[in-house]
């Protein structure tokens, strides 16, 4: 039986999110000249974070391609259209900048607190050490996910099917997971 997408893209998210945090734990060991070792406390709480977000990010996903639908339906043109007279849809530019707009300032602002708050959750912080947390690391994290994010989104919105869209960030996440469990360790 084949698992819901909702829960098959969680799944991925959580399996890269654990290898990002496995290939940072290394980088540190190599950097500091240490012996590897896998911190399973650090591990559990960077795969219980995505196995949290993910579902979110998932449904994000799905209600921006629902409110700014990436495509649009031309009229079929006589001897231009495809299979059984349907024509092939084309980009929606408005549609796909809007899109990318709202997913980099409101997605990008919403992921950023939900991850730090999340990790200090799971990192057993209390309400005013979190607090502290968001406001000391959002701007940092905003500022450089905006090196990243933005390609992501564009590529993600004009050449993914809609998807795979989460699967297409969980890859480019791997990089951004290693950057912020570099920056959260």
């Amino acid at each position: 039986m084949a698992l819901p997408p909702i829960a098959k893209a969680t799944l991925q998210a959580a399996l890269i999110s654990a290898g990002s945090n496995v290939l940072a734990q290394g980088i540190t060991s190599y950097r500091d000249g240490t012996p590897f070792e896998v911190d399973t406390q650090t591990l559990f709480q960077f795969t219980t974070s995505a196995l949290i977000l993910s579902p979110l990010t998932f449904l994000w996903l799905e209600g921006l391609e629902s409110r700014f639908p990436g495509t649009e339906q031309d009229e079929p043109v006589k001897g231009k259209s495809s299979e059984k007279g349907k024509s092939q849809p084309k980009l929606s530019v408005k549609n796909t900048v809007a899109k990318i707009v709202v997913d980099q300032v409101m997605g990008g602002a919403w992921n950023t607190v939900a991850f730090i708050a999340t990790m200090g959750f799971l990192r057993g912080q209390d309400y005013e050490v979190i607090k502290n947390e968001i406001l000391n690391n959002f701007w940092p994290f905003m500022l450089a996910g905006l090196k990243l994010w933005p390609f992501v989104s564009i590529l993600n919105f004009t050449v993914v099917p809609a998807d795979q869209r989460l699967l297409v960030g969980n890859l480019f996440g791997v990089v951004w997971g290693v950057y912020l469990s570099l920056m959260a360790a």
